[in-house]
């Protein structure tokens, strides 16, 4: 049998929320129900940046990092082996509990840990993760597109299909095409929608169009403009911008009688809206919160089947030592993700270490 790394480089985020700490950490040897996971990519997100600014509050110290995928070298009992070298897309949320499962909701409920927030996350060589949380890849897949399916793809997923419940010829608002928001346009293509693209960066806007919005526009250009470039009505808003609640306000104002309001880019700060502005239009205003297991699943089924591109996202690719660099090209909208390939130096790491073959 394999020996065990007894340690790897992990990324750790301090207090001082200043630059990323490697250090090498212990591998926890998985327990009963648990699998060690050699990380192969993660990618970086506005998430991350979110949690380095104080976002979710009073984490830190934390390994950060929840958009992984990576392969399983041992798992707690030996009753689990047929997971030992199986490609998985890591699923960030554990520990939820009933109803919440029993409904299909496991992103939801009292008791729930994040990878990456509330727990160590993969911005690491290597995580110990319950066997719950893990999806398996079959056929595999580069693991970088197995990373960014897990959250860039399975958030809007989640967003358009369980909340939104979008149909097909609906028109569909995409407010914010970073990196969330992109793949919200491809999918609202893909079931049918007329997609209008709204955002402020021209290369972004671009992009948007060629991933299937019919219609681009500046969000500068004020409600009414975007209303009027929809052509009629605008049955879902799907709001992507972060820290920003003058878009929270915009897709409110652009939503169509009847529409649905789904928010996905976090802010913290409120807006101010009038019940009757809900009342006579019979708005929805929805949250969505990340995605399911099922979700991921779901998405990389598409991207096997050629419905849903993931080249965009996955053009900027670093090594782990680089998480800083990628954290600051995404605050500075260089990219719209930046994939930590991992895989290919921790297994040279490996065989150097514990004299396994190459």
């Amino acid at each position: 049998m394999t020996p065990l790394p007894s340690s790897g480089l992990a990324l750790v985020m301090r207090p001082d929320r200043a630059r990323l700490d490697p250090v090498e950490l212990e591998v926890r040897a998985p327990a009963a129900g648990e699998a060690l996971v050699r990380v192969e990519a993660c990618g970086v997100c506005g998430s991350d940046v979110f949690l380095q600014e104080g976002g979710f509050g009073d984490k830190l110290p934390v390994v950060p990092g929840h958009e992984a995928a990576g392969r399983v070298i041992a798992v707690g009992d030996p009753g689990d082996e047929s997971w030992v070298g199986r490609q998985v897309a890591l699923y960030y949320i554990d520990g939820a509990q009933q109803p919440w499962t029993d409904r299909g909701r496991e992103n939801l409920g009292p008791g729930i840990r994040r990878m990456g927030v509330d727990v160590d996350g993969a911005f690491a060589e290597y995580v110990t993760r319950p066997l719950s949380t893990l999806v398996p890849v079959e056929p595999e897949l580069d693991p970088a597109v197995v990373a960014v399916a897990t959250d860039a793809l399975a958030t809007p997923w989640h967003a358009l299909t369980r909340i939104a419940r979008l149909q097909p010829g609906e028109t569909l608002a995409v407010v914010g095409v970073g990196g969330i928001g992109s793949n919200a346009v491809q999918i609202g293509r893909h079931l049918g929608a007329h997609v209008v693209a709204v955002g402020r960066s021209a290369a972004k806007l671009e992009q948007a169009r060629d991933l299937g919005a019919a219609v681009t526009i500046d969000s500068a250009s004020g409600a009414g403009a975007v209303v009027d470039a929809a052509g009629g009505p605008i049955d879902v808003v799907l709001q992507c911008v972060g820290e920003n609640p003058a878009m929270d306000r915009l897709a409110i104002d652009i939503a169509g009688p009847g529409g649905r309001v789904v928010f996905v880019g976090v802010s913290q700060e409120p807006f101010a809206v009038a019940a009757t502005e809900l009342i006579w239009r019979e708005l929805a205003l929805l949250g969505s919160r990340g995605f399911t297991r099922d979700d991921i699943a779901e998405v990389l089924d598409l991207v096997r089947a050629g419905a849903l591109r993931t080249d965009h996202l996955t053009r900027s690719r670093r090594p782990l030592r680089e998480a800083d660099a990628a954290l600051d090209d995404l605050r500075a909208g260089r990219v719209l993700r930046t994939v930590l390939v991992i895989g290919d130096e921790t297994t040279e790491r490996e065989g150097e270490s514990h004299g396994l073959e190459k």
